[in-house]
């Protein structure tokens, strides 16, 4: 007969983006096979927001696209509803873990789980991941932000994420699991299709995407959208107790995984760091607003907030210079390796 596990704590990597859990689960898990980090050096980068706040909502919803481990084809996920496992979810939960599987959570009320962002403080519907369990002091190890506001991972007890779920229940809502298990198959790094996302960044203004429409935009555009943000954020129109925080860690975050990536083209390509060093003090600008931004939401500063639209606008142009000629040189590189190709092809 097996003996029962008591303890599994599963090992975790530096995600590449962090703002939402939804993202950082992706590249935290992959550990078993970190080439598919490569996925989203190569598909993850268009910024993207929602026009509403236009129109009086308080959060542009702003994300990085194909940053969710849904997106990723190349992570298995495994889906359970408390609706239907009832009372096994939390052996179901060990199971997976037992295997080497990580757990993603949504759908339970932060209130209960101790140590986590909202704990004691606000009912509020949120996920997270489940990297480890231990059945001696019946506790879970959470990936998640804890009550510091710290992406960090703690151990918590087991009878508050039940609680949580439990509370769902109440209101007619279901917690939702997912085992995310990483694939086997080697991923490359693609400057093809890396060039095919950076145009489709740069491809993108108030032309193609006005103030006027409505739904979603894409792209560097996303940089004018949140600088109205910011500015609608000084004139009151969205209420300081309601802005979002999380805003500009994202565009942050989006640089420097930008960075990570021209890095790697250069590399790969065979070009010297001209553009990496290009891009590097966007970096250090992205974060300088992101620190401006948290210190107005930590203590209101309203002449701030002009000063961080101006920047944005200014971090936008400089931008689009520095990947318009990453853009042209990849361009060249391509262009003069399928002229090689040719010439070698009608020689033979």
């Amino acid at each position: 007969m097996t003996a029962m596990k008591k303890r599994v704590e599963l090992p975790l990597l530096k995600p590449l983006y962090s703002t939402y859990h939804y993202q950082g689960s992706c590249t935290a898990v992959l550990r078993n096979n970190p080439t598919i980090k490569n996925w989203f050096l190569n598909n993850s980068m268009i910024l993207s927001c929602n026009r509403s706040f236009l129109g009086g909502y308080t959060t542009p919803e702003i994300t990085v696209l194909q940053s969710n481990f849904y997106d990723c084809p190349y992570i298995e996920k495994i889906m359970v509803s408390t609706e239907f496992a009832k009372g096994y979810i939390n052996p179901i939960i060990r199971a997976m873990l037992d295997k080497g599987i990580y757990v993603a959570f949504s759908n339970v009320d932060d209130y209960y789980i101790e140590g986590k962002s909202w704990y004691k403080e606000r009912h509020f519907s949120h996920d997270g991941l489940l990297c480890g369990y231990d059945r001696n002091d019946k506790t879970y190890c959470m990936y998640a932000y804890d009550s510091k506001w710290m992406y960090r991972k703690f151990w918590t007890p087991q009878s508050g994420f039940n609680k949580g779920m439990f509370a769902m229940r109440k209101q007619g809502s279901f917690t939702y699991i997912a085992g995310l298990r990483v694939k086997k198959d080697k991923i490359e790094f693609s400057p093809e299709t890396v060039l095919e996302k950076l145009k489709k960044c740069i491809g993108s203004d108030l032309e193609k995407y006005p103030f006027s429409g409505l739904g979603n935009v894409y792209g560097m555009v996303v940089h004018k959208y949140i600088s109205e943000y910011v500015m609608r954020l000084y004139r009151g129109d969205i209420p300081y107790e309601r802005m979002d925080r999380r805003v500009f860690r994202v565009i942050w975050e989006q640089k420097v995984v930008m960075l990570e990536r021209i890095i790697k083209i250069e590399q790969v390509m065979g070009f010297d760091n001209k553009i990496s060093t290009m891009y590097a003090p966007l970096v250090k600008d992205a974060d300088l607003l992101r620190m401006l931004y948290a210190s107005h939401h930590m203590k209101r500063r309203d002449s701030l907030l002009p000063v961080i639209s101006k920047k944005l606008i200014e971090l936008d142009t400089k931008e689009r210079v520095v990947l318009t000629e990453l853009i042209e040189k990849m361009e060249k590189e391509f262009e003069k390796n399928a002229v090689e190709l040719s010439q070698k092809q009608d020689a033979k």
